[in-house]
């Protein structure tokens, strides 16, 4: 049985979260928020397709290196990749949430 969108959308918020609280503390190589990032990961791989897996992937890096910047240049180009990773990904999950309730 695959997910229904409402459980997509509340990992999705979950996901968020963590990327807020990430964001919020560059450079700190939390390992607690790391934990936090790789659940989500394992969860939300079952709702995607092979783009989306890869954008999420991409997302997961950009967040580490957010965790792990050591100056002010790393965290600024970390931050951008991160902001534009989660985008992405927002973009994606609409557009298959939309092609799934049309089929």
């Amino acid at each position: 049985m695959r997910p229904s969108a409402d459980e997509l959308f509340d990992e999705l918020t979950q996901l968020d979260l963590t990327l807020n609280a990430i964001a919020a503390q560059p450079g700190s190589a939390d390992l607690s928020l790391q934990q936090s990032l790789q659940r989500h990961l394992r969860s939300l791989r079952i709702f995607l397709d092979i783009d989306a897996a890869q954008v999420l992937h991409d997302l997961a890096d950009a967040a580490q290196r957010v965790l792990e910047a050591g100056d002010d240049t790393m965290v600024a180009s970390a931050m951008r990749d991160l902001e534009r990773m989660r985008a992405l990904l927002d973009a994606m999950f609409r557009r298959q949430v939309a092609q799934a309730s049309a089929a």
